[in-house]
């Protein structure tokens, strides 16, 4: 081999050798940079929610895990966190909650008839965004779960069937109770239409959290007895929302105590 060809070698490779110092200097350096700069993790993290947590006046707390739904939530308060700063009057709060993100902030907010976030009034009334977003945080209980949870923790449970009405005992609201917890929830609307279509007249559950305030709408949920199904409302979600399980609560209704 020639000598020059010996010496071309060389000094490229010492080139390479050097393009690689000058790339782990430029690359890896920056990357240090931004794991050191909180600044920077804010704004790339901060807009990543990872977990909520709720809790209802009435109905206890709840935990929002869904990612899609955390997003959609996120969403709402993002759009009413620009609305101009206002004096929010004194009210019962439905909601408290607070909303975690990625980067081991948090936002936290009260929600009643106006709407508190991060300690800052941005609605003193009712919005179409914070009645949105009350119907929102409702869903994260209409499961059978949380509804057997409710029911159990409810302090008065009225029966009306047939003009009549009858107060629920304990031993029949215990069944009831595990009747809700192994119920199905039901998205298939043509199925909920034929169950309807097939049932005899539905008797209507009233559930009243606290005894002492009977014919508040935050403080009642309906549920409506069907044949093969029940409906489930809570009267205090503006839009009217009902969800449907799939169970049969008639059995155990029948010995309830007349009121």
């Amino acid at each position: 081999m020639k000598i020059s060809t010996i010496v071309y070698l060389i000094l490229m490779g010492i080139l390479f050798v050097l393009g690689l110092l000058l790339l782990q200097q430029n690359v890896f350096g920056r990357l240090h940079v931004i794991k050191d700069n909180p600044d920077i993790l804010n704004q790339s993290d901060n807009s990543v929610p990872t977990e909520l947590t709720i809790r209802h006046r009435a109905w206890g707390e709840q935990t929002i895990e869904d990612g899609n739904e955390i997003q959609r939530i996120t969403s709402l308060l993002k759009q009413m966190k620009t609305a101009t700063n206002e004096d929010c009057t004194a009210g019962m709060t439905t909601f408290t909650g607070t909303l975690r993100f990625l980067n081991g902030t948090s936002w936290s907010f009260s929600l009643g008839e106006g709407m508190i976030l991060n300690g800052r009034c941005i609605a003193a009334q009712p919005l179409s965004q914070t009645t949105m977003l009350k119907a929102r945080l409702l869903n994260a209980y209409h499961n059978p779960q949380q509804l057997s949870q409710q029911f159990n923790q409810a302090e008065e449970v009225i029966l009306f069937d047939a003009g009549r009405s009858r107060k629920i005992d304990s031993s029949l609201r215990k069944a009831l109770e595990e009747k809700i917890k192994r119920a199905e929830p039901m998205t298939d609307y043509e199925e909920v239409g034929r169950a309807l279509n097939s049932s005899d007249k539905p008797r209507v559950l009233q559930i009243t959290r606290y005894a002492n305030e009977t014919g508040k709408r935050d403080n009642l949920m309906n549920i409506t007895i069907y044949d093969a199904l029940f409906s489930v409302q809570y009267m205090d979600d503006d839009n009217g929302n009902t969800f449907y399980l799939k169970g049969s609560l008639a059995s155990v209704w029948k010995g309830a105590k007349r009121r």
